[in-house]
């Protein structure tokens, strides 16, 4: 199978560190050209100034909030006006609170769901008529297996993520005739930076802490996934190998979900 997204132009919210880094590189490495964001500004450019160094004219961002309608619209415009449209869309940028009903504060509510689903609807409506203009295009959220199968230690994101499947779900159906596919994947545990601020040397290695979360969370295949693996899932929904996949969620996990 061969995935061509060469001359694509991408849009990654949250492309600083972590699983959004990889999706941007992976995204340059295939061709494209990109525009990330991140609330940290000044760290995210020193981030493009080394893509930029390898992908010369590819790549570019800002200190984009994707949690406000104002940050939305600056990163697509920067997209349409560097490099004049959008043909993929990943949803990435997330927080998350740990917590149940009775701890949980509105305020942390309130971040979580302006960061994790109205960010989506708001780069959704915003970038879904420029697709439609191009002939089509490709959404991709990034969520998690709470979507299906909610954490009482993660309670605010239980209930987000189910809205995020249910609004990748309607995007499916109200843009199908218009060539845009709307596709979520859904985290297991991914090892990235995150975990590192977990560990505790004085406890044992790294290694072996990745090991004994894995096995603390049930995870199948006892280990936690890499940005890598949830890449190639992101890369082949966002072309047009994945043609005919729309308004569903993979699962990325390693096993972990369970659904019978």
């Amino acid at each position: 199978m061969q995935i061509d997204l060469t001359g694509k132009v991408v849009i990654v919210t949250g492309g600083r560190q972590g699983l959004g880094n990889c999706l941007v590189s992976n995204f340059l490495q295939e061709g494209c050209q990109v525009v990330t964001c991140s609330r940290d500004g000044a760290a995210l450019q020193q981030v493009i100034d080394g893509w930029e160094a390898t992908y010369p004219g590819q790549i570019a961002g800002g200190g984009f909030d994707v949690s406000t309608t104002e940050g939305v619209q600056q990163l697509v415009d920067l997209a349409v006006n560097k490099f004049g449209g959008v043909d993929v869309l990943v949803n990435n940028a997330a927080t998350t609170a740990a917590g149940t009903v009775t701890t949980l504060t509105d305020e942390q509510w309130q971040a979580e769901f302006d960061i994790k689903l109205m960010s989506m609807v708001r780069t959704a409506r915003t970038v879904a008529p420029i697709m439609k203009e191009r002939g089509g295009g490709s959404i991709v959220n990034i969520n998690a297996i709470f979507a299906s199968q909610p954490d009482l230690a993660f309670y605010a994101s239980s209930v987000i993520r189910a809205g995020s499947l249910n609004l990748t779900n309607l995007l499916a159906k109200e843009f199908a005739t218009d060539g845009i596919r709307a596709n979520a994947v859904g985290l297991g545990l991914c090892s990235t930076e995150v975990w590192q601020s977990y560990h505790d040397p004085a406890t044992g290695s790294y290694e072996d802490f990745l090991t004994q979360s894995a096995e603390y969370y049930g995870v199948p295949m006892k280990r936690l996934g890499t940005p890598q693996e949830i890449a190639n899932v992101v890369l082949f929904l966002a072309s047009d190998a994945a043609s005919y996949v729309t308004g569903t969620q993979v699962d990325v996990d390693g096993g972990m979900a369970a659904y019978s």
